[in-house]
């Protein structure tokens, strides 16, 4: 057991910090997988099922928050800066949001599903919009709608090393 009553001051200080984040570092574990490197072994659609791809880029100058991810009002997921997750949904019509302190235009989206189909939506984060007095900045974020292929390419873009978090 390492003894550290003996330090004074700023000292004693910095390295009760520097333990504390050393433990704490041991304790998240690995970080997830990249997605591009588990893109091509996840399972396919069930047939009676649809699926939703969500992703958000990590911005060095944009929120990190991680917002609740809801369909229809229920959370399904969490936003991960820099993490692609998928749920598989039930066919019908479903109303995507992302809890956000501000109200921002066309926010959410409301998509109808067929079985075996799957769509990819990005999370994005809008910074300094509804931004107010004495600095306040709220958490603004929105549901973007993104092409297919344009999705796949930007979720397994070594260049944005985007991360895959599984279904819990």
């Amino acid at each position: 057991m390492l003894d550290i009553t003996g330090l004074k001051g700023c000292a004693g200080a910095a390295l009760a910090a520097a333990l504390i984040l050393a433990i704490s570092a041991c304790a998240s574990g690995p970080p997830p997988p990249l997605f591009a490197s588990v893109a091509d072994g996840l399972p396919p659609v069930a047939q009676d099922q649809a699926r939703i791809f969500f992703y958000r880029y990590y911005e060095l100058y944009v929120s990190i928050a991680r917002p609740y991810i809801r369909l229809n009002g229920q959370h399904v997921a969490i936003s991960e800066p820099g993490g692609v997750l998928y749920r598989e949904v039930a066919p019908g019509t479903h109303l995507i949001s992302v809890d956000s302190q501000a109200l921002y235009p066309d926010q959410d989206k409301t998509v109808t599903l067929t079985a075996g189909q799957t769509i990819y939506v990005r999370v994005d984060s809008v910074r300094g919009y509804n931004a107010g007095f004495d600095s306040y900045e709220p958490e603004v974020f929105t549901v973007v709608l993104i092409d297919p292929d344009r999705a796949r390419a930007e979720m397994s873009a070594p260049v944005l090393s985007l991360r895959y978090y599984a279904a819990p």
